[in-house]
């Protein structure tokens, strides 16, 4: 891989990175509560006890 590509994908992930900063809280919590359910499968044939977050529909919808 060249050296500009190499930097193109840091600047692409900083970028992603800035973008999910900005966003409201509301869609930073869903967005964890969608990795526990993603997660929930594989840690639960591990054999540990899962319990994933339940959010309240929101409002502004």
């Amino acid at each position: 891989m060249e050296h500009r590509e190499i930097e193109l994908l840091f600047a692409a992930k900083q970028r992603r990175r800035h973008e999910l900063a900005r966003l409201p809280i509301e869609e930073k919590l869903r967005a964890v509560v969608r990795l526990q359910e993603m997660a929930a499968p594989i840690l639960r044939k591990r054999g540990t006890a899962v319990r994933c977050w339940k959010l309240e529909p929101s409002s502004h919808a």
